[in-house]
């Protein structure tokens, strides 16, 4: 596994989903390594210098992580920052296969930059590569001078290339000019694989929102459009976990409608995050733009039926089983399906809920997705 990104230490939690990937595929009997170069830009020389990851391995659980610095020479020359790049991420792979032998398959997460190096290392040795790309972003990125070349370059020599949301992959099709980006779904937290649906609680209805709370999260509109729902009728709630600089404004927001049934609980830990859900009856996501929309799967995992705007990962999570689906940015729209959830709350079935999440991403689904892609002619 080559990742754009990861954590820099075993409990880290940015990138926490590419190793809990690799632990997936640990857990049915593959070996797997990771290779993690952190580029760090010239004008930061003095945290380079400092810091130790020049070439270190650790064996994290199960998982064989390798990991070093790239110091980028040039900010926003591209060609030259890969070439760094490169090298340390070959380094890193030579000091992998000397240690646990040739991989079979090399999967790298993000085309930039994980995707071009990928690609590189592919040619020098010929073991087949696979792109799974995660960030919209790129599009825009694969506009970028010296970028251009060889991210083509690399989605044309890919094995495979993987989109996190159905919605995804035809727009990096036409961005690529190719038909190769397909989708597939990602895995659903370790945490949440083997949990018992939870037990609806009792008193008021509760609506239920994770998120860190910044604007592209739009929960500004959540809390207009909850006011404009049901008012101040506490038999209603709007519990909203998460914590950053805009929970301020959103709290002046709820003091500003006058609103005593949406309450702040701030920021949840991932251990404790099940317990979160268990409080709601259903959880609303209202994000302008998600692809795959990890939490919306997370809560289906529990039995809740979600409430999610019409991005790309709504349309994904979003069934007759699974919830309702609302457009982006119209707070009409979610205010009166806000409304609907509660009215047919009783309609949607826990267990049934649980089982499509399972199914589309638990452990045994995504690894079967990625060794069916790996095996379609590539190892």
């Amino acid at each position: 596994m080559i990742p754009s990104w990861y954590p820099e230490k075993a409990d880290g939690f940015s990138g926490s989903f590419f190793r809990e990937q690799a632990e997936a595929f640990i857990s049915e009997g593959h070996a797997v390594g990771v290779l993690v170069v952190r580029g760090i830009p010239i004008y930061q020389y003095g945290d380079y210098k400092q810091r130790a990851q020049r070439g270190t391995y650790q064996s994290e659980g199960d998982v064989n992580v390798f990991r070093a610095d790239a110091l980028m020479p040039v900010p926003k020359l591209h060609p030259i920052n890969l070439a760094s790049l490169e090298k340390r991420w070959l380094q890193l792979f030579k000091t992998y296969v000397s240690r646990f032998g040739r991989p079979d398959v090399l999967n790298a997460h993000a085309m930039f930059p994980a995707g071009i190096v990928a690609s590189r290392i592919s040619r020098k040795t010929g073991i087949p590569f696979v792109i799974t790309e995660h960030r919209p972003s790129s599009i825009d990125l694969l506009r970028s001078p010296g970028y251009r070349g060889p991210a083509l370059r690399a989605a044309k020599e890919a094995k495979g290339l993987v989109a996190v949301a159905k919605g995804f992959a035809p727009e990096l099709n036409e961005a690529y000019r190719t038909d190769k980006w397909e989708y597939l779904p990602g895995l659903l937290s370790p945490q949440f694989e083997d949990l018992p649906v939870r037990t609806p609680p009792t008193g008021p209805f509760v609506f239920g929102h994770v998120s860190h709370l910044d604007p592209g999260k739009r929960v500004d509109l959540l809390i207009d459009a909850f006011g404009d729902a049901f008012g101040s009728d506490n038999t209603v709630r709007l519990r909203i976990a998460g914590d950053s600089a805009h929970r301020v404004g959103l709290e002046k927001l709820v003091k500003e409608r006058g609103l005593s049934n949406v309450d702040f609980v701030g920021a949840v830990s991932r251990e404790h995050i099940a317990k979160e859900f268990s409080r709601y009856h259903s959880f609303v996501l209202t994000s302008e733009k998600e692809a795959f929309g990890t939490v919306l799967w997370e809560a289906m995992a529990c039995g809740l039926p979600i409430v999610s705007t019409d991005t790309w990962a709504g349309k994904n999570a979003v069934s007759r089983i699974t919830g309702l689906m609302t457009p982006i940015d119209d707070r009409k729209a979610l205010a009166a399906t806000l409304q609907e959830m509660q009215t047919k709350f009783s309609e949607f079935d826990p267990l049934a809920i649980r089982y499509f999440c399972v199914d589309h991403c638990g452990r045994k689904s995504f690894v079967n997705h990625y060794m069916g892609l790996y095996n379609r002619g590539t190892i």
